[in-house]
Parts: structure tokens; C-alpha cells; sequence
């Protein structure tokens, strides 16, 4: 909590400060008035969470002193400090919407009320305000209603960013690696609860191809705490992110750099996917950003060694030998290019990335020959016991395909769908677009489309009605996807269907 305690009287403020410091809650800073003008001033530097402001001092009144500072600290709770339980400007602080009143002297047992009240009501505003931000973001990015529709109001019109992509780097099982994300997505909520303030929203999203990421917002005009406030939220995941990275697993975060505008951060967010592979020559288990990745791709020789060396694990997760035999052979080309060139740091960086992914230990400082030795083992990396997954990897198409066709109308997204199957969501989204043809989101919306088409022929819904029945937040929205997927307005479609009936 950030305190502000205006009044002219020293022994009052002493007081005051003294019984904080006793109640043993978390003040962040208390800062002092004198005067009803000073008053307004440190409202609008510090934007407190709670003042306590007397009636009567010099200059402006304190009602008139918070009649000013309302406007500057909008979620300011005002009490009045006064000597009579029943005082004559009731009214007037009411209108002004005063919270209550604090009578002096002050009991220690009346402060820590007042507080421990505006604590537990704080924390419930904060998480709905999250909450709704968080919906609000969902939307978005699953394509349920677009910025221009958004009120202008609202907190993610005027909003900065910061985003981060999580990749989960491991030789696990899916189910495994499943429960592992789920518990760190657990302690990230709770990262979440502990850093959250009255002008940043943080989030945890599923992105539409899978990926797990987090977004970290504030609002540039009001108070430099609250973008404080979500670089704290990042260098504490941070701190979690070297404490899950183990032998068997690495958690690497790519952040982007502050985003001015929601568009923005979609566009820096692509840019983390577009170079998320360059992490594997910078150092897995942490958190990197994007600009050093970027730079980083300016070598294309770079970016296409990450490249071969993710494909090459990757043909290892998907249990496809002869991919597997083709990725290393083009592999150890490039290898034998950069090897004089490339710095110890980052052949352990290759080394234990690849170690992780295909679980043999691969050392940092030997002579990445040796790397091709290990990685050519194929009856250890491939045991031919072990039976393919074709049949299972079917079965969970089918369920998605069918959880679809009967939820579509709902806000869904594969990263809940991932959890009800057990696996994780980029996993899922990979099998899908392997199995299918296409990708998640584009088969969702094909599904909603033809429902639509469906409900447009009942003249008795209206096409507002149908949006809603299908899933989108947003009419006019909805009537834009129409358009592109059919060639004519929802409005129009039922024109035609009429007259073709008459």
C-alpha cells in the first residue's frame, strides 16, 4: 500500500505513522502534507492507495483538496480525518465519495481496520480487473472480436506491453511434460496475485498455435509504479524459470521489448517465434530477449544451424528415424563450417540443448564429432520395442474434432483442450495441423461459419443472435469473417436464401 496523511498538525502525522509502523501491514511508502495544495501534489507524484486527510488546513480545505486529487488518482480511498464523530461536511464527502472517516486520536484498532478492509477489497477489485483483461486479450488473439471494436475506454486500447513466449525444452513424455507445465503455470498465477497493481494487468495465455505465453500490461499515463510492477512480474519469472530448468527439462522465456499498442505486441510476439530457435546457441533455461535474438539472426548462418538442430530434435520427439537420418547428415555439414569459428559458450549451449531434448548427455567441451558419434546410436535413440503412436495420435484428433463440433459455440481454445487430453498444447496444436491439414484456429472457424450459414436460414434469429450463437463477442466483427469466408455480409446471405426459397 502506498499511504498519504495530510495534515497540519505534526503530532497527528507522527501518530499516524508511528501506529503503521506497529500494525506490522505491507506499506510500500508514506508519504506527508501539510497543506491542502502539497496534498494534491503528492497525489498526482505517488497516486496513493489510501489518504487520510484532515478537514481544516491552510490553503485548500481538505474536502476541496480531495475534490482536486480525485481527478489525478482515480482509485484513491479518501478518509477524513476528524476531531467530531459526526461532522457538518458529511454530505459534501459523500458526493465526493469518501470512503469513511478516522477519529483523532486515532486507536491503532480502528487504523488496522480501515486497512486490513481496503487490502482484502483491493485484492478482489484487482483479480477482476485481471480477470476481465485476460478475457478481454483471449478474444483477440482467438480472433472473437478485433481492437477496432473494442471500447475506446477500455484498459487494452491505451495500454503498453511486455510479452514473453514460454518453450519447454525436454526429452519427456507428453503426459509428463504436460504435469510439469501445469505446475508451472500454477506458480506463475500465484507470480501473478504477487505483483499485480491497480494500473498493470498480467495475463497467462494459451497463444492459437499452442505456445504458451504471458503479457504484462500498464497504463502509460497514470503511474510509473505499475510498469515497475510487471518488470518485477518478468525477473521473478525469470527466477522460476533457472529453477525449473533441470537435467531433463529447460524452461527458456523470450521476452519482447515494450510495445506501445496491442498490434504491436501481436507483431513482436511473431518475431519471437520467427527466432525462437536462436536460443539454442544462446543459452536455454532463462530469460533472453528478442532484440538479441534478432540480432543474432542478421548471420543467416546462425539461423539456419538453430534451425537444423531443432529439426533434428525434433524428428527425435516425433520418433521419425528417417527424418532423424537426414536432419543430422545435413547437420554435421554445418558443424564442420562453424566449428573454428564458433566460441566455447556456445558449443556447451548446443550441447546441452540437445542433450536435453534427446536425453543423451552430450559434453559442452568435447569436439562436436564426438556429438554425431552419440546422436548416430540409433538402436539406443529408436528402440524398435517401442511401438509407434499412429493410432493414438488419431484417437486424439477425433476427440478434439469432436469436442469442437460441440463446443464451438463456446470460448475455447486448444490450450484447454490440451489439458482435458493430458498433453501439452503445442504438442496438440503440432499433431492437429499434421493430422488435419490445417491449423486449430482456421478449422474453428470453418466450423462456426458453416453454423452460421445454418442459423441465417431461421428468419427469426437476428444476425446478432447468430454471432453470439457461434461464438463471437462482436456483431460487426463477425459479419467481417462472414464476408471473407462466403464473399457476402450475413445480412445479404439471407437475402439470397429467401429469395432463392420464394
Amino acid at each position: 500500500m502506498r499511504i498519504l496523511i495530510a495534515d497540519d498538525e505534526y503530532l497527528v502525522r507522527a501518530s499516524l505513522i508511528s501506529m503503521l509502523g506497529e500494525i506490522n501491514l505491507p506499506v510500500a511508502s508514506i508519504q506527508e502534507a501539510t497543506t491542502g495544495d502539497e496534498m494534491v501534489r503528492k497525489v498526482q507524484q505517488d497516486l496513493p492507495d489510501i489518504a487520510f486527510v484532515d478537514i481544516r488546513m491552510p490553503g485548500l480545505s481538505g474536502l476541496e483538496a480531495i475534490k482536486a486529487g480525485r481527478p489525478l488518482s482515480p482509485r484513491t480511498k479518501w478518509f477524513i480525518l476528524t476531531g467530531f464523530p459526526e461532522f457538518d461536511y458529511a454530505q459534501e464527502a459523500i458526493r465526493l465519495g469518501v470512503s469513511g472517516y478516522l477519529l483523532k486520536p486515532a486507536s491503532p484498532e480502528e487504523l488496522k481496520k480501515i486497512l486490513i478492509d481496503f487490502m482484502e477489497e483491493n485484492k478482489k477489485q484487482k483479480a477482476v480487473q485481471n480477470k476481465e483483461f485476460e478475457r478481454e486479450l483471449m478474444a483477440l488473439l482467438y480472433g472473437l472480436t478485433s481492437l477496432e471494436f473494442e471500447d475506446p475506454e477500455s484498459f487494452i486500447r491505451r495500454a503498453h506491453f511486455t510479452g514473453a513466449i514460454l518453450y519447454f525444452d525436454s526429452h519427456l513424455s507428453e503426459e509428463v511434460g504436460a504435469e510439469r507445465q501445469s505446475a508451472f503455470c500454477r506458480t506463475v498465477q500465484e507470480v501473478i496475485n504477487e505483483n499485480l497493481d491497480n494500473y498493470n494487468r498480467l495475463a497467462l495465455v494459451v497463444l492459437p498455435n499452442g505456445e504458451l505465453a504471458t503479457v504484462g500490461a500498464w497504463d502509460p499515463l497514470q503511474d510509473w509504479h505499475a510498469e515497475q510492477g510487471v518488470q518485477k512480474y518478468f525477473k521473478a519469472l525469470d527466477a522460476q524459470a533457472r529453477s525449473l530448468s533441470v537435467d531433463d527439462l529447460a524452461l527458456t522465456l523470450i521476452k519482447t521489448k515494450e510495445s506501445p499498442t496491442y498490434q504491436d505486441l501481436v507483431d513482436q510476439l511473431e518475431n519471437v517465434q520467427k527466432f525462437a530457435p536462436l536460443r539454442i546457441l544462446m543459452g536455454i533455461g532463462k530469460l533472453l530477449d528478442v532484440n538479441s535474438l534478432s540480432q543474432r539472426a542478421e548471420n543467416p548462418s546462425q539461423m539456419d544451424l538453430a534451425s537444423q538442430i531443432q529439426s533434428l530434435c525434433r524428428s527425435y520427439r516425433d520418433r521419425n528415424q528417417l527424418n532423424y537420418v537426414k536432419s543430422l547428415e545435413r547437420l554435421k555439414k554445418s558443424l564442420q563450417k562453424v566449428t573454428s569459428k564458433t566460441q566455447n559458450r556456445e558449443t556447451e549451449n548446443i550441447a546441452d540443448f540437445i542433450s536435453r531434448a534427446v536425453g543423451r548427455q552430450l559434453k559442452g567441451d568435447a569436439n562436436p564429432g564426438h556429438w554425431v558419434q552419440i546422436l548416430e546410436q540409433y538402436d539406443l535413440l529408436f528402440p524398435v520395442n517401442v511401438p509407434k503412436d499412429e493410432f493414438q495420435s488419431t484417437d486424439i484428433i477425433d476427440q478434439v474434432i469432436g469436442f469442437v463440433d460441440e463446443n464451438f459455440m463456446a470460448n475455447i481454445g486448444i490450450g484447454q483442450i490440451a489439458e482435458q487430453l493430458n498433453i501439452t498444447p503445442n504438442y496438440l496444436s503440432t499433431l492437429f495441423h499434421r493430422k488435419t491439414g490445417t491449423n486449430f484456429m482456421t478449422y474453428l472457424k470453418k466450423i462456426r461459419m458453416l453454423k452460421a450459414k445454418e442459423l441465417l436460414a431461421d428468419p427469426n434469429i437476428q444476425v446478432h443472435q447468430v454471432a453470439q450463437q457461434v461464438g463471437y463477442f462482436s456483431t460487426r466483427h463477425f459479419a467481417r469473417l462472414f464476408f471473407e469466408h462466403y464473399g457476402c455480409l450475413p445480412s445479404e446471405y439471407r437475402d439470397k436464401s429467401r429469395s432463392h426459397e420464394s
